[in-house]
């Protein structure tokens, strides 16, 4: 299928995307594309102008300072994988990346365009909701930023406003005795995950979420509680991610439905836990 006729402006500068951002209410910004095309294609979505991010300087880049790790909205998802500051600072995220897409899609997808599409299944928006990571967003008229674990409200719905654009995620470095988990099942990889689980392990405690589970990646809060401090007997620990999941209101689509997907839920929550948690 084809996308409903639009028209397209090329911005140098990210006051001059702001500018057209403000101006124009029936406007997308693009990426990479790999969200927004698709979606053109089958006409969900008819935006008048797009607002191509591409020609923006500024937008992209890593770089660790100060304990976090700072990255830019327009930084290719292709160029994460393996990247040492990466690795160094954020080592749930290296791991979550070889998940991420394929190389085609990793090559154009952006970090930002990724959280700004908000799927309930994608990885980097779990892996930042793990991470407790903050995203900066800025309009014509304003800067702010929001953290990770509110910037997602809903399937496909973020925190946004229609004249705002993400510009940098901020992460937590994590410390030198970080242990990190991630896992998910898909169809084949690279696709979508039905269900993924993400945790991070440090002595100052356990954070822990799963993503494709409900509409915005789930923060475990009840089970980072018991897990706070000496970690539970083995034994206890189906019964106390049962009680975690208890209140889920899972997805159900053509994948899966909702107890499958639940159940998804518990045996992968089972794995990363016993990977942080091993001796």
């Amino acid at each position: 299928m084809k996308p409903p006729a639009f028209d397209m402006v090329r911005p140098q500068t990210v006051s001059e995307a702001l500018q057209y951002l403000a101006e124009s209410p029936d406007s997308k910004l693009i990426a990479g594309g790999q969200s927004l095309v698709p979606v053109m294609n089958f006409r969900l979505a008819a935006p008048a102008l797009l607002i191509d991010l591409n020609r923006v300087a500024g937008l992209a880049g890593i770089r660790c300072e100060a304990g976090v790790l700072r990255i830019g909205a327009m930084t290719r998802q292709q160029s994460l994988l393996g990247d040492p500051l990466v690795v160094r600072c954020a080592p749930l995220l290296a791991a979550a990346l070889p998940h991420v897409g394929h190389l085609q899609t990793r090559s154009r997808g952006t970090v930002g365009g990724s959280l700004a599409h908000a799927d309930p299944s994608a990885e980097l928006p779990l892996v930042m909701v793990t991470l407790d990571a903050v995203i900066t967003v800025r309009s014509r008229e304003r800067e702010r930023t929001v953290p990770a674990r509110a910037f997602f409200t809903d399937a496909m719905t973020t925190d946004l406003a229609a004249d705002e654009m993400i510009t940098e995620v901020a992460v937590p470095a994590a410390p030198a005795d970080a242990r990190v988990a991630f896992r998910e099942l898909a169809r084949r990889h690279g696709d979508f995950a039905i269900v993924a689980a993400a945790a991070q392990r440090t002595a100052a405690g356990l954070s822990v979420a799963v993503g494709g589970l409900e509409a915005v990646p789930r923060l475990c809060r009840r089970l980072m509680a018991d897990f706070a401090g000496d970690p539970p007997p083995r034994g206890r620990w189906p019964e106390l991610i049962r009680a975690e999941l208890a209140d889920a209101a899972p997805l159900a689509d053509l994948q899966a439905d909702g107890d499958y997907r639940r159940h998804l839920a518990a045996v992968l929550l089972q794995d990363v836990l016993a990977e942080v948690f091993a001796p």
